[in-house]
């Protein structure tokens, strides 16, 4: 559930571009533009359900062109809630490529600026690209919105943020585009988000397969299950002092992971391309680094989440690349000690307090998800949520109330993917594999999913439907793996050409290193010279091998983390209170 965004500009229409420049843009663009980038032009396209509230010209720059930004709301209503209004922010540019782009929102969404994912800079490749807020405005991790003033849910901003504002801004967002151009159609239709964006991507992809022809989903929060699987982690690391793990312990923790782990894919390079397949045991740092309380907090965030009959319900965390200020220590632990008595242990009643800057993201989230979306009560404990279950454990109680109340929002469900895989569109998936945030095990189990039910298995479900695992990454960027990568060039040749990405060259910018990430389940084999630490920071030393399946071995990690074992069912949908 990422909250790291930034704002991506774009470009504006060949009309408002001094009159010696047309002729080029007109030869590079499939379509003029034939509206001016001002308030009463745009406002005149009479697109429904559309309300521009801001046209701002921004000229061409050394490294994007011009283009139209834009700015209002799109009326949402109906599928299930009543009306309501989300934003929308579009960015027009002036060299068309008769394209267009959504992008989704990390966390619990609430603004509408552009982020990259993965992307690069559309807007300078030409595309016109839109997002919104999803009906609702506030900070990443606060879910005060899901609540009217009264206490009563606020039903159809909570549809909005699950399912609904995507879908609908999206539709509005092209019909704009083809006014604003003039244009009888777009050539393409693309979606790309990480985290909880990447639950849009799922959500779109299984509940209205015809928004896009691709669709790039990164780091995807699946299902807002998630966010039981974090507090059981918190009701374990909360407990005491004694079980407390503190963020100091990372590096040493790491060193012993790597140690462990490292050469089992054949190469000590400091990255572990299968945390699924490593065999480290915490206790084996006790007493040396870590107390028995700590060691075993630490296995309890490597082991999944079970219900009363023993079965997965959310897997554990990889055992690798846990620290460096992006890892497990911001998203788990914090960077100070809690009270471990108080209900809102950083304080702030979970959101705007003085600690809460150096609370874990994850439990921000857990919170207030808790809390507003879940039992919708502002002073919930959210450590007392299912508390009568062991530690480890989510009884069926519990289960069916959080699902009651959230499962509107899952994109998780298999079998509805197959409409889209049916209309031959493509998604391209990946995750980071030291995703601290949400585990990427989650997002295999799921795709191993879906390939049981197409005839051919993973091989015919390639056809479709590629993931792309990054070793070393953390939550959508970061960790010390190669984390950054071009998806939609990747994408585009998948739709436009034909041509499937069997793998995506990945760098890290910080160390330089590149490397292939493989189509799953491959894993990149090293061919250059044993030990060279030039050679293996290359990427031409490194190839994927079709033939090569060794990411599907799980050791005694991912069986600990639930690899391969969840069950993706359907789940009750009859329940008339959601």
């Amino acid at each position: 559930m990422d909250i790291k965004q930034g704002r991506m500009a774009g470009a504006r229409p060949a009309s408002i571009i001094g009159l010696g420049c047309i002729a080029v843009i007109l030869a590079a663009a499939p379509a003029a533009a034939n509206t001016a980038c001002s308030l009463p032009a745009v406002q005149s396209l009479g697109v429904t359900g559309l309300t521009i509230t801001a046209a701002t010209d921004h000229p061409a720059t050394a490294t994007l062109p011009e283009y139209c930004e834009l700015r209002g709301t799109v009326a949402t209503d109906g599928l299930g809630a009543g009306p309501n209004s989300a934003s929308i922010h579009a960015d027009l540019p002036a060299n068309w490529n008769g394209k267009f782009l959504t992008t989704g929102q990390g966390g619990f969404a609430g603004t509408d600026g552009l982020p990259g994912v993965s992307v690069g800079s559309p807007v300078a490749r030409g595309y016109a690209v839109s997002t919104t807020d999803t009906g609702h405005q506030a900070g990443g991790t606060d879910a005060r919105w899901a609540l009217n003033a009264d206490g009563s849910p606020a039903t159809a901003k909570i549809a909005d943020y699950y399912y609904r504002a995507v879908h609908q801004v999206a539709v509005t967002s092209k019909a704009l585009v083809k006014a604003f151009y003039g244009a009888g159609s777009i050539s393409r239709s693309y979606f790309a988000g990480c985290s909880n964006g990447g639950r849009q991507a799922y959500n779109e992809a299984t509940k209205f397969p015809d928004d896009f022809d691709g669709i790039i989903a990164g780091d995807p929060f699946l299902d807002v299950r998630a966010l039981i699987a974090g507090l059981k982690f918190h009701k374990q690391n909360l407990q005491s002092a004694s079980t407390f793990l503190p963020a100091s312990k990372l590096p040493a923790i790491d060193a012993a992971v790597r140690a462990s782990c490292d050469a089992a894919d054949g190469v000590v390079d400091g990255l572990i391309q299968n945390p699924a397949k490593c065999a480290f045991d915490p206790n084996s740092l006790v007493p040396a680094v870590l107390t028995q309380g700590q060691a075993d907090t630490l296995r309890n965030y490597f082991t999944a989440l079970r219900d009363d009959d023993g079965h997965v319900i959310y897997t554990g965390a990889a055992v690798s690349d846990l620290g460096g200020g992006d890892g497990m220590d911001l998203w788990s632990l914090g960077f100070i000690t809690p009270n471990f008595s108080d209900p809102e242990p950083w304080g702030g009643n979970g959101f705007g307090g003085p600690g809460l800057a150096l609370a874990p993201i994850g439990w921000q989230f857990v919170d207030h998800g808790i809390q507003y979306l879940v039992e919708r009560d502002p002073s919930f404990n959210v450590r007392s949520f299912d508390a009568n279950s062991p530690i480890g454990i989510e009884s069926d109680r519990a289960l069916k109330l959080f699902d009651r109340r959230t499962e509107a929002g899952d994109g998780d469900q298999p079998a509805k993917l197959l409409p889209f895989i049916a209309k031959d569109r493509k998604m391209l998936i990946y995750h980071g594999l030291s995703d601290p945030a949400l585990p990427a095990f989650r997002t295999i189990n799921h795709y191993e999913a879906v390939a049981d039910l197409v005839e051919g298995g993973i091989g015919e479900l390639q056809e479709n439907v590629r993931l792309f695992l990054a070793p070393g990454m953390h939550h959508c960027s970061g960790g010390p793996g190669p984390n950054t990568f071009d998806t939609l060039s990747a994408l585009e040749n998948w739709v436009e050409q034909g041509q499937a990405p069997d793998s995506i060259i990945a760098k890290n910018n910080t160390t330089g290193r590149t490397m292939p990430l493989c189509k799953f389940p491959e894993q990149a084999s090293y061919h250059g010279a044993p030990g060279d630490p030039v050679a293996i920071n290359d990427a031409a030393n490194w190839s994927c091998n079709p033939k090569n399946k060794e990411m599907l071995k799980v050791g005694l990690n991912g069986r600990m983390a639930g690899a391969g074992q969840q069950q993706d069912a359907f789940r009750d949908e009859h329940d008339d209170d959601r």
